[in-house]
């Protein structure tokens, strides 16, 4: 079976949400403080819910995170839109029957049914493990949190670190058959050798029993959770420990494409461009290398434009997800 994990590049093509530098920075105006782009995305986060915490004494945590939720979804146009033909429509009618998102918001399910509404049935309400929802036929997983649920929005190391606690102690911690010979004692191992059944409810198995395909989603460092299961996987699998047998694919639909937002006064520096360009280049060289590394397939989407590059894309998906 094939698995789609999908980022905020799906909801920035069809002009859904900022992206995260520029949330941050909406954030940071209302409340009159200041974002730092140049962070990492848990640091940025981070130093501006301090800011706001310690500048408003009104603010919680929760209240922050619902500036987030607020500022990634406008329910009336989610509700409102028509999805034929959107990516997201085309992207959940490929075969298959797990979909995960980074995602807070609910385009996704909208796509798949207009008049989709989250269920509040689940009793996880501050992490992500195990909450989903039927839409379509289809099960969705927010696995960084929801905006229905604020609360279990991924933010900052303390949501980080706890989530990925929760993870471990699935997949290393939790106790399974012991495999005579050979050294461990865990749920994963038992899944793998068919001794149990995979948890219906938990996304995290998929990482090493499904074909994983990855769109829309930067991998940026701060996705300790995601780099964790990543790196926990091909240690394993190099080490011959565990049958893992499926592929993880990374689709990468970035640009060599500069914007050049300095004043007018700055823009006389005519290597400004070059040198830019040749950093982007060099960081998707290094993301390349790095994901090579951990047992990633690494494919670059072809396509002068965004657009064309989800096309080509949604092509090669069509033949992967058969």
């Amino acid at each position: 079976m094939s698995v789609l994990l999908l980022g905020n590049g799906v909801n920035q093509l069809e002009g859904l949400a900022p992206g995260w530098d520029g949330l941050l920075k909406q954030i940071a105006a209302k409340h009159g403080c200041k974002s730092d782009a140049s962070l990492s995305n848990i640091l940025g986060y981070e130093m501006l819910e301090q800011q706001i915490l310690r500048n408003d004494p009104k603010a919680t945590v929760r209240s922050v995170r619902q500036s987030i939720a607020d500022g990634v979804q406008t329910k009336a146009l989610l509700e409102k839109r028509d999805w034929s033909g959107s990516v997201h429509a085309k992207l959940t009618a490929l075969p298959v029957n797990t979909i995960l998102t980074t995602n807070y918001d609910y385009a996704l399910e909208r796509s798949l049914d207009a008049g989709f509404q989250p269920v509040r049935f689940s009793t996880e309400t501050t992490y992500s493990l195990r909450r989903f929802h039927d839409a379509g036929g289809k099960r969705v997983f927010h696995v960084h949190g929801e905006c229905e649920k604020p609360n279990s929005i991924c933010l900052g190391y303390e949501h980080y670190a706890g989530t990925l606690q929760k993870i471990r102690e699935q997949i290393v911690l939790s106790t399974g058959k012991t495999m005579p010979g050979k050294g461990y004692s865990f749920q994963l191992a038992d899944i793998l050798h068919g001794l149990t059944e995979k948890p219906a409810d938990s996304w995290i198995y998929d990482f090493f029993l499904e074909d994983v395909y990855i769109l829309g989603l930067s991998l940026d460092v701060s996705e300790l959770d995601l780099w964790w299961l990543l790196s926990y996987r091909s240690k394993q699998r190099t080490a011959g420990r565990l049958p893992i047998e499926n592929r993880v694919v990374f689709l990468d639909t970035g640009r060599d494409e500069v914007k050049d937002e300095r004043p007018d006064c700055a823009r006389s520096d005519c290597g400004y461009r070059k040198r830019a360009l040749n950093a982007r280049r060099e960081e998707r060289r290094r993301k390349r290398a790095l994901l090579d590394s951990f047992g990633v397939e690494y494919v670059m989407c072809a396509g002068d434009s965004f657009p064309a590059q989800y096309d080509d894309a949604l092509r090669r998906l069509k033949k992967l997800c058969l």
